[in-house]
């Protein structure tokens, strides 16, 4: 063989290598931008939905006790959204782990989105304990309670909310206090408060009361349209218990190597919880439209036969308790 016809090309096989390169770091790219997109969409259209809801509650609804709970929910779900949009912005154009100006930027977004989470999470509760009550003690609850009551509870859920989230971050995440701190044993001990809070406290109050709905929803006991009210609410829970709860969990568990928001690792989490939010409207939607008419009435009239209270006004249920006192004596 001639040894003139023998050529070696050392850059092929160092093309080859580098073009293999490229592809593995495109398809690692397109590994990481693809939930980041997905969480963009459904965060911007959960923020549209959840805006139209609001702002019919708050221009279009005649008000009432429930309705003054979904507005904060859907504050709380709003403010959750439009973080989670920025923030993806913000990771998709690789600003997500600068420092400087868009540091605090992240930081702030991050703070805002838990504080929306832990609202959603106490609001939710406190509906479904008081929807319980007016079931189950109806007459007590009307005569008992305050005209403004729903906003004193939302203004105290949302006081606890702002609290919990400030001292979560405070001992927990930022780098400037967390050192001042004994090798994170006020992290730990706050995170088993939270956990107390959480899982012992809310979430079965919610689930208790939920199912006491249920059971009622489920004799058929309740009138129509508190019968939408109360599906709506279980649905809700249900959702939430689906969707959010996978993200505090997973935290609590693993705070330690919990870098960032929206850090690959949580990646579906964060969608999990922005699908949470997002549902929520479409939820109100389905169970107060009529089967025969809908997409065809308006979301004034879907929202208001969803968002009824059904109880009536005390002096009725005074009335009612009158008459019945009169028919045993």
């Amino acid at each position: 063989m001639d040894e003139s016809n023998i050529t070696f090309h050392p850059s092929e096989g160092t093309e080859n290598i580098s073009m293999h390169r490229n592809i593995s770091t495109q398809e690692r790219v397109w590994e990481i931008l693809t939930p980041l997109w997905v969480i963009m969409i459904i965060s911007f259209l959960g923020f549209c939905e959840n805006g139209i809801v609001l702002w019919c509650l708050c221009f279009q609804i005649k008000r009432n006790p429930f309705t003054a709970y979904i507005t904060h929910l859907s504050i709380a779900d709003i403010s959750l959204l439009l973080c989670t949009f920025i923030l993806s912005i913000e990771y998709i154009a690789g600003f997500g782990f600068a420092y400087g100006f868009y540091y605090y930027v992240t930081t702030t977004l991050s703070i805002v989105f838990l504080l929306g989470y832990n609202t959603g999470l106490y609001l939710l509760t406190a509906i479904s304990i008081e929807r319980c009550l007016s079931i189950v003690y109806p007459i007590w609850y009307r005569c008992h309670r305050s005209q403004h009551q729903s906003a004193i509870v939302c203004a105290i859920l949302w006081t606890l909310s702002f609290f919990m989230t400030v001292a979560e971050y405070l001992t927990c995440k930022d780098d400037s206090t967390k050192e001042q701190f004994d090798d994170g044993n006020h992290c730990q001990a706050l995170l088993i408060f939270t956990w107390i809070l959480t899982f012992m406290i809310f979430i079965p109050l919610m689930i208790l009361s939920s199912l006491i709905l249920v059971i009622r929803i489920h004799r058929n006991s309740l009138r129509p349209h508190s019968s939408k009210l109360y599906i709506i609410i279980v649905a809700t829970v249900i959702v939430f218990l689906i969707f959010a709860m996978p993200m505090r969990l997973l935290y609590l568990l693993n705070y330690h190597h919990w870098s960032s928001l929206l850090s690959q690792q949580n990646h579906v989490t964060v969608v999990l919880s922005t699908v949470n939010s997002s549902i929520n409207p479409l939820v109100y939607f389905f169970v107060g439209s009529s089967k025969k008419k809908r997409f065809k009435e308006s979301l004034k009239v879907v929202l208001s036969r969803a968002l009824t209270d059904g109880l009536r006004p005390r002096s009725q249920e005074v009335g009612m308790s009158l008459d019945i006192a009169e028919t045993i004596f």
